[in-house]
């Protein structure tokens, strides 16, 4: 694009507006066509957009995570100061694929994803290439001081394995040869396909490496380079129906729709961090040596409630706050403590009405046949801080010498 186009651009008010939005608390980086600017940098003023424009900025791009001071940040910081600097970040995933209907029908499928994990706060934007941008806020998590960047690194990992056979059923689905998969990803069918089964991710990507300390994504309303195209925002409704032509800037109208509002409901994810902090540790510990596995302590048979631990006895009373986490913790511990999956959902169920507010019955039932899927046991959260947070960790002396919840209800050896 001429000057003279990106100055006429860039220069609409709402253009301004929505780029500085975007960037308040965020590192920022301005590319002039093949380079980059000093870094950092930030955009605080409208002017501070046209400013750059009309010195040959081409776009705009962003960091992931939100800072105290953005300008405070150096090449030579360290871990503990970029963790001090930090005061949030959101998990922004970025899907990319040669062809583009196929990056669709992944956003499609992620987007799907986080609203069985009942997270309907997710926005999407066209990256301006051949891919997509999916955000959703950190506080939807409950808690930005999550560590970064191995938090939001296992969220978009677990979602990629949940959409997994989903995503390779629906490219089948809409080319309906596998050789013209073959042709169109531009790969050997031995690349594609492992152990004769498609996999999906040989030609598309999930891009967990890019989720990482100070790395950039091109800004909301921001110009592509290459394809002159806009990083355009639009409704998760409007995704089956988008054109790339819609992004072009003599096509381009401006609509309102954001990239990562801010008016998001504290908490609103925190059933999908659950499940993927679930998945994570049951991948960790199904890698694990043989020795190490034979270690753990399998119960032989059904621990009754009243040697339940104190954590999980103040749980199974009903709970004013924290139910998603409480829930989490007694699905784990029961099934590990040797409850069939018909003792566990009578349990629950009888548990979920004594909540002063019960949670959605729906909920309840996604993750009860959730965890009834996954084969692998795995232990409930350690002790101490995780049952804090919601106030049923009341240690007597026999909590006092353990680490997780299930070794308070393993059978003593008699003297």
């Amino acid at each position: 694009m001429r000057l003279s186009e990106l100055i006429r651009y860039y220069s609409k008010p709402e253009i301004c507006r929505e780029l500085v939005r975007y960037a308040e608390n965020r590192e920022v980086a301005v590319q002039f066509t093949d380079t980059f600017g000093k870094r950092p940098d930030v955009l605080q003023l409208p002017s501070d957009v046209i400013g750059a424009v009309r010195r040959g900025a081409t776009s705009f791009h962003c960091s992931e995570e939100r800072w105290q001071n953005p300008l405070a940040l150096k090449q030579e910081s360290t871990k503990k100061e970029l963790d001090d600097l930090r005061i949030g970040w959101d998990l922004i995933i970025d899907v990319d694929c040669k062809n583009f209907e196929w990056s669709t029908i992944c956003a499609k499928l992620l987007l799907e994803s986080l609203n069985f994990h009942e997270v309907r706060c997710a926005s999407i934007k066209f990256s301006g290439g051949t891919g997509w941008h999916i955000g959703l806020p950190g506080i939807a998590l409950s808690d930005e001081r999550l560590a970064f960047p191995e938090t939001p690194q296992i969220i978009a990992q677990y979602l990629r394995e949940f959409i997994r056979p989903h995503l390779a059923n629906r490219i089948i689905k809409k080319e309906q040869d596998l050789k013209k998969i073959v042709e169109k990803s531009g790969k050997k069918k031995e690349e594609v396909f492992k152990e004769n089964k498609f996999d999906p991710f040989t030609v598309l990507a999930i891009d967990t490496v890019a989720i990482a300390p100070r790395h950039m994504i091109r800004a909301p309303y921001s110009l592509n380079e290459k394809k002159g195209l806009i990083s355009l925002p639009i409704a998760p409704e409007q995704l089956e129906h988008f054109r790339p032509d819609w992004a072009t800037h003599e096509n381009f109208e401006f609509t309102g729709t954001k990239f990562l509002d801010s008016n998001v409901k504290p908490g609103e994810a925190s059933q999908l961090l659950m499940q993927a902090l679930d998945w994570w540790h049951t991948k960790q510990t199904s890698e694990k040596s043989e020795k190490t596995t034979a270690a753990v302590f399998e119960f032989t048979e059904k621990v009754p409630v009243e040697k339940f631990p104190p954590c999980m006895q103040l749980i199974l009373k009903g709970l004013p706050d924290g139910r998603k986490r409480g829930l989490f913790a007694l699905i784990n511990f029961m099934k590990s403590a040797k409850w069939s999956w018909p003792e566990i959902e009578s349990e629950l169920k009888a548990w979920n009405s004594r909540n002063p507010m019960p949670l959605k019955q729906g909920y309840l039932l996604a993750q009860l046949n959730w965890h009834k899927r996954q084969q692998t046991k795995i232990p409930p959260p350690n002790c101490r801080d995780f049952y804090k947070d919601f106030s049923v960790c009341k240690p007597d002396f026999t909590c006092d010498k353990i680490k997780n919840p299930l070794s308070y209800s393993r059978p003593r050896k008699k003297n």
